[in-house]
């Protein structure tokens, strides 16, 4: 983890020679060091949070417990103010259940999963083997944890999951149903901004679905998306900046013109 030194200016030599240090060549008081000791404190706090959750974990799971795998922004030592721990714990047998709770000042999320259900979501899920790239094994009973990266990593490489044409038909159903509603509501703006939103979100997710490609983190959607297509970018920028409710949804329909227009409407049988 960054130690969060801060590397301070020596202090100044007269210029005559003489052992008198003038008031500037003092260093500096030591509020000026002040972030220094924050940062240490945030990592010294996550290690804590860490080391206890795990304590946690085994109290409560210690019988079919195989693994604790660390990611997110804590495994990549990432952590913000504002962030949480999140566990993946493999046990024996089956499970697939999530807990939150609370240590210190953060919040822990906790999701279990059986050793077969994770690798099977290694395999099929478009989201997991992102979630494990930079993740790491903090306890593990026969290389439990470690087997599951690696597959996790070979994921990675091999790109997300194709997506049958079936399924990109019912994916531009489902971004197109948001904005209709949208646009049905847009005698009541705050209504239609939000469901706006969930187009949007609906929208990046699709790109990535279509394009074949592993989704970004969230802060980078617009850069990561703008890079491979600058049409479907501006448009993106264009809607989320926009103050008129009526340019913001003739934008987003141009965003769903662009984004399907290769993928058929479901075929009619009336």
């Amino acid at each position: 983890m960054d130690d969060g030194t801060i590397e301070l200016g020596a202090p100044q030599t007269p210029s005559d020679g003489s052992s008198d240090a003038s008031p500037q060549s003092e260093p500096p008081p030591p509020t000026d060091a002040a972030p220094a000791p924050a940062k240490d404190e945030s990592a010294a706090e996550t290690t804590q949070v860490i080391a206890k959750a795990v304590r946690y974990v085994k109290a409560k799971r210690g019988g079919d417990l195989a693994a604790i795998i660390l990611a997110g922004s804590a495994a990549r030592d990432a952590m913000t103010s504002h962030s949480d721990v999140d566990l993946l714990v493999l046990v024996l047998g089956s499970d697939n259940s999530h807990e939150l709770v609370r240590i210190l000042s953060r919040i822990v999320e906790i999701r279990y999963l059986g050793i077969s259900e994770a690798e099977e979501q290694v395999n099929t899920s478009p989201r997991l083997p992102i979630i494990l790239r930079k993740a790491r094994v903090l306890y593990e009973l026969e290389a439990a944890g470690s087997q599951l990266l690696q597959k996790a990593h070979a994921r990675f490489r091999q790109g997300p999951p194709s997506s049958t044409i079936h399924e990109k038909i019912r994916l531009r159903a489902t971004v197109l149903h948001w904005l209709g509603k949208a646009e049905d509501q847009q005698a009541d703006p705050a209504i239609a901004r939000h469901l706006l939103s969930i187009f949007l979100d609906e929208a990046m997710s699709a790109f990535y679905q279509l394009r074949g490609l592993w989704p970004a983190s969230p802060v980078e959607h617009l850069r990561f998306i703008s890079q491979r297509d600058q049409v479907m970018g501006d448009l993106l920028q264009q809607a989320f900046t926009a103050t008129d409710l009526v340019d913001q949804l003739a934008t987003a329909r141009r965003i769903a013109d662009h984004l399907f227009k290769d993928i058929p409407a479901p075929a009619r049988i009336d």
